[in-house]
This record gives C-alpha cells, structure tokens and sequence, in this order.
C-alpha cells in the first residue's frame, strides 16, 4: 500500500514538473546568475584577502581602504604653494586607467609626504585594474621595503605584457644609502615592463634639483641611455573631500554625535587635513574635541598614549620598548625587525607580546613573513624623536645621519626644538645665558635683538634665522648651519664659527673681536660694512662672497678661496693673504648682479672709493686675469703670486715684493719703477705689456733677469 502511494506522489510530482516548466526553467536561471554572483564575489574576496595578506598590510591601512577617499594629483608640489588651486587636480586612478591604454610614458613616479595615502592609493589602483573584465595587460603590486622585491621583479614572467607597482622608494633599505644607484637598479631591472609605477615621499630626495626636475618630469641616466619618469604630486583633501571623508566614516544618522565632533576638531586643527592618514586615527582624538593641537608631534603623542592605554601595561615600559624597537630599526635602515628580535626584547621589557598583537588597533603589526613593524612609519619617527630628544648622542648620529628618507622625524624635531627655546625664554625673560642647545633644529627661528650669551649651539640647523641687531658673546655654532641667517648689526664677542655652513648668510656691519670663521663657508654671504679686523678666516670658502667696505686689516685669510668675490674699498692692508685664489675677483667698482638686484637703502653706493691691499702677505697668491686697477699694493709681499695677464693700471707697487712673481702679459704703467725695480728683478717679465715711454720700457731686458 505504501509503495503504491509513493508512486502516486512521484507521478504527481512528475506532472507538476511537466506542467510548470517553463517558470522552473526561468527560476532555476535566476538560481544559478545569484549562485554564480556570489561564487564570483567570494573569489575576489578571496583574492583580495590574500593580496593584502601577501603583501603584509596592517590593520590600519584596510581601514584606510575602506574610507578611501579617491586620490587627486597635482603638477606641482602642494608644499611649494601657500595656496593650493584644487581646480587644478586632477582623479589619479581615472588618469592611470587611460594612461595604461594611451599613455606613451613607461615609468611614472607618485610623491607626497607622510601619511598622504600614497599606499592606499596604489592598492585601490591594483584592484580597480584587477576587476577589468577584458584586460591586455597583467598587473603586480610589489612593496620596496621588502629585501625581495628585486628577486621578486626577475622572476616575473611576460613582462612586456605586465604593468608594475612599486610603493614606498623611501622605505627601500638600498635607497636610503644611494637613491641614485638605488634607482637606476629598479630601471635596469623593470625597462621590460609595459609600465611602472612608483610611489616615494616627496621629501626623500634631497631638494628639487636632486628629483631631479626636468620639466615637470625626473631623468635618471642607466648605462647609456636616460630614464624619463612623469612626475605628480598627491594632492591635499579639499572641504567637500574631508566631509566625504567623514560621511564615510560616522553615518550620520547612527553616529550625529562623532561626526559633529569630528568636524569640531578638524577646525581646530588644520595640520589633521593635511595628511589624510591621520583623519583615520579621529577616535583616539575626539574626545578632546576642543582642544587645539598646535604641532603634529602633539597629535601623533595623544594617539600613542590612547593606544599604550589600551595596551593595559606600564606606560613608561612600553615607550622604553617602542624606542628599542625604533632606535633598532633606524640603525639597521630598515622598518622591519625580526621575530627573534622582538622576542628578546620582550624577554628583556617582560612585555607579553600577544596582548599587544591582540588589541585592534596596537604599535605593532606583523606581516606574513612573520615580520613586524609599526602601524605607519611615521610613527618609528615619532619614537625616534623621544629618544633622540633624551639621548644628545643619539640625536648626533642623526644630524650626522642627515635626514633623507625621515622626513618626519626632522619635523618632529624642529617643532620639539622650538617648544623647548620657547620655555626657556618664558623662563629666562627673552634672554639665553649658558644653555645648551646642541643639535637642535631651529629654521627660521626669531632671535633678533636678544642678548645670547655662554651657549653652545653645535650642529645646530639654523636656516634663515634672524639675529639681526643681536649682541652674541661665548657661543659656539661649531658645524651649526646657519644658511641664509640674517645677522645685520649683530655683535659678536668670542664666537667661533669653525666649519660652519654660512652661505648667503647676511653680515651687513657686523661688529666682531675674538671671531674665528675657520673654515667656513661663507659662500656668497653679505658682509658689506662689518668689521672683521684680525679674524680668522683660514680657509674659509668666500666665493662669490661681498666683502665691499668691509674691514679685513691684520685678517687672517690664508687657504681662503676668495673666486669671484667682490672687494669693492676692502681694507686688507696687513691681511696674510697666502694661497688665496683671487680669481674673477672684483677690486674695483664694477656693476656686480649683487648690486644691481640690492634695494637695501641701508648701502650707500654713491661716492670714491680705492681697495687697499697695503703690507699684505699675498705670497703664492693667484691673482692671474684680475683687474687690479688703482689698487695699493704698497708693502704687500707678492713672492711667487700669479699676476699674469693681470691690469696694473695705475697700482700702487712701491716697496713691494715681487720675487719670482708671475707678470706674463700683465698691463703695467705709472708705478714708481725705481723704488719697485730692486724686487723686480728675480720676476717673470715673460711677455709684458707695457706701456709706450714709460720708465719700465727704457730699462733693458737683460736687467731684468740678472
């Protein structure tokens, strides 16, 4: 009986089936276009997972992903503009998705500065390619911290038919030695690449010129042929960028609250903006919605004492840590630190390592080859900073260092270094007496009219300081660099300038007594009117350098290279001179591009003036092509001097030492000729000019060469 039902059912079954076909048909085509949907989603999913795992991004940098904003692009560096034309920008990924069809340019290079996403956005333009459906070319996303990446671009196959991402050049352990050698490796490596793309910070290299920039593009030579990169720069977040931003990330209807408050802070702070990679971290700063963060090392200390909050351990033991791990992988260029490593250095701190894996968002982040590193490199700088703000040694290494691939750690410590002058003026009544200051950065800083007395300022960075008017005494600036610094009317009282980076410093009527500038290099400086009688300046480089009415009685200038400098009435009566090069010297008044371009009313220019070189020890001295018309040389000791080709007119040689001096077609007339003959007589005449009737032409040749 039951087996008679059951084909009764089948039977039904089977007629039902046969009668509604068609609808069955077109069901089971919808089933099968979701199911193949969602297969095709997990699988993207699955390889997205797996790139991001590959390629050992942090938790922080998915998040950023997840609010990405899309990036724009400039031609120009957005820090070399006070105001940024966001009109003129331009969506880099839609440029990049046109470039990779039309584009005739293989290499391009993408720079910013820190935490501007440069990372985030190569990863969207990876998978934004990736998802093409019909695609010519194969796409590789390859980061350049990793020791690898070389080994990993050879063995590449089809590279013709394969488009290559590099980020982060900065963080490439062999760029932070040689960038030039470093980059015309990868060009030797990648030149079978369809095309390639690079991504450094802006301020890796070391100025513009060293890009270097070749209009709006970079050049680098590789074997006998020049590479050509085009060159843009990420651009800032505008208002309606920074509100999507944050619509992203706080939903308005759920959370009114967070991002109205977000808002709040941003307009207290506008350095948040600015690098985009901090808006990421708003949660750890909107609980002080109100407070103004006037330095980016104060955003970047409240983030890291919210995320050592939620580590749960002893504070100070974990800052002991984190500079460990920083001062570690500084001193091994490098940003990542092995397992073993770390361990030891958690045996050593008694710090459980799992718990700082754990938490969501933690100082450290491992990679899938086991390896770890801080959640931004930014924050390694910031580490950095404290320590090398505690440890004077340390931050020595780091100014000897330079600061090529840091720029944020240079950052960090010009605004701690103006932090710390600024208590100890609030402190001290504007006056500095005996402190130490040394390796500080203080670009720019503001010191005018100040009393400066018993400091020591070595290797300081001083770029375009003011200390006009200013009365120093007992400094040291030692190896300081002071490029630009305006002294004009300062007074200096046992100061020593020994090595120190002058150029295009200003010393307009300087007052000086017990100044050593040994060594210096005051290449076109300003020292129009200072008084610098009995100063060292052994060695010094002063070309170019404008030493016009300017007191050298009794200096010390030997070694100097004075090439192309400007005496115009310079007293150098009595100045030891030996070895100087003179060449291309101005000795007369001569309508220099100095004076052209000067509107400083605080010149007189308008009346006669006759440079005075009077007793002046000028032995071996290279004075060859020079015109030293009307110029006194009374006294001076020429031996050996090179004046060959030189104009004499009307100079002043009575007394005058010109043994085994070189005059060879030198123009010479109207001197005294029988007071200078006695010394005349071991110099070389080869080929003089001299004038027609004068004194010098009646004396026989032969007399000359006795």
């Amino acid at each position: 009986m039951e087996g008679v039902i059951m084909i009764e059912r089948l039977q039904n079954f089977s007629s039902w089936i046969w009668t509604n076909i068609s609808d069955i048909d077109a069901a089971l085509s919808v089933i099968v276009v979701i199911f193949g949907v969602i297969i095709n989603l997990l699988i993207r999913l699955r390889n997205r997972y797996h790139c991001l795992k590959t390629f050992g991004l942090d938790r922080q940098t998915r998040r950023s992903m997840r609010y990405f904003v899309p990036t724009r692009a400039v031609n120009i560096d957005p820090c070399d503009q006070e105001n940024i034309d966001h009109d003129t920008s331009f969506p880099l990924i839609l440029f990049f998705m046109k470039a990779f069809k039309n584009s005739e340019s293989q290499y391009f290079i993408i720079l910013a500065d820190s935490g501007m996403g440069k990372t985030t956005f190569l990863l969207k333009l990876y998978f934004r390619y990736k998802r093409k459906l019909f695609k010519k070319y194969r796409i590789v996303l390859l980061p350049l911290s990793d020791s690898k990446t070389c080994e990993n671009i050879r063995n590449i196959k089809h590279k013709r038919k394969t488009i290559l991402l590099l980020d982060s050049f900065d963080e490439d352990s062999c760029a932070m030695e040689d960038y030039k050698k470093r980059m015309q490796d990868l060009c030797n490596e990648t030149e079978l690449f369809y095309k390639i793309v690079v991504t450094c910070r802006t301020q890796f290299f070391p100025n513009r010129e060293k890009e270097p920039k070749i209009t709006g593009n970079i050049k680098f030579g590789v074997g006998k042929k020049n590479i050509e990169f085009e060159k843009y720069y990420i651009s800032p977040f505008n208002d309606r960028e920074i509100l999507k931003y944050l619509e992203k990330k706080y939903i308005y209807f759920f959370q009114k609250e967070k991002f109205e408050r977000a808002q709040n802070l941003i307009a207290n702070c506008p350095k948040l903006v600015v690098r985009p990679m901090l808006l990421s971290y708003l949660d750890d700063l909107i609980d002080h919605s109100e407070k103004k963060y006037d330095t980016v090392y104060e955003i970047y200390d409240q983030l890291v004492k919210k995320w050592i909050e939620r580590e749960v351990l002893d504070d100070n033991l974990l800052y002991v840590f984190s500079e460990k791990i920083a001062e570690y992988m500084y001193l091994n260029k490098t940003i990542y630190i092995d397992v073993a490593e770390i361990l030891n250095l958690c045996r050593e701190y008694h710090i459980n390592l799992r718990s700082i894996e754990a938490k969501s968002r933690s100082l450290l982040n491992r990679n899938a080859n086991g390896l770890y590193k801080f959640a931004h490199k930014s924050i390694l700088e910031f580490f950095l900073c404290r320590k090398a703000f505690k440890e004077e040694e340390f931050r020595k290494l780091i100014f000897s260092n330079g600061f090529s691939g840091y720029d944020m750690l240079k950052l960090f410590l010009k605004e701690k270094s103006f932090d710390n002058l600024r208590e100890i003026l609030q402190k001290n009544h504007m006056r500095l007496e005996s402190k130490d200051f040394r390796y500080l950065i203080l670009s720019e800083v503001d010191l005018s009219g100040m009393n400066i007395i018993n400091c020591r300022f070595e290797g300081c960075i001083f770029d375009k300081a003011d200390f006009t008017g200013s009365r120093l005494a007992y400094v040291n600036f030692v190896m300081s660099h002071l490029q630009e610094a305006d002294f004009f009317g300062a007074r200096f009282r046992n100061i020593r300038f020994l090595n120190v980076n002058l150029r295009k410093c200003g010393f307009r009527n300087i007052d000086t007594e017990n100044t050593v500038f040994r060594g210096a290099d005051l290449e076109a400086a300003q020292l129009e009117g200072a008084d610098l009688k009995g100063i060292d300046l052994r060695e010094a480089n002063l070309r170019m350098a404008s030493l016009s009415w300017t007191a050298l009685k009794g200096a010390d200038l030997r070694g100097a290279d004075m090439t192309g400098a400007i005496l115009i009435d310079t007293d150098l009566r009595e100045a030891s001179l030996n070895g100087v090069d003179f060449r291309q010297i101005y000795l007369h008044y001569s309508k220099s591009p100095y004076f052209i371009e000067s509107n400083d009313d605080r010149l007189d220019l308008d009346y006669d003036f006759e440079s005075s070189l009077e007793g002046a020890d000028m032995t071996m001295a290279n004075l060859s092509g020079c015109n030293l018309r009307n110029i006194n040389f009374q006294s001076a000791k020429l031996v050996f001097a090179d004046l060959s080709n030189a104009v004499l007119l009307n100079s002043n040689l009575i007394q005058a030492d010109l043994r085994g001096a070189n005059l060879n077609a030198s123009i010479w007339y109207q001197s005294d000729i029988q007071k200078v003959l006695p010394e005349l007589k071991k110099a070389d005449f080869t080929y003089l000019n001299i004038k027609k009737d004068s004194e010098l032409e009646k004396i026989e040749r032969n007399e000359l060469f006795l």
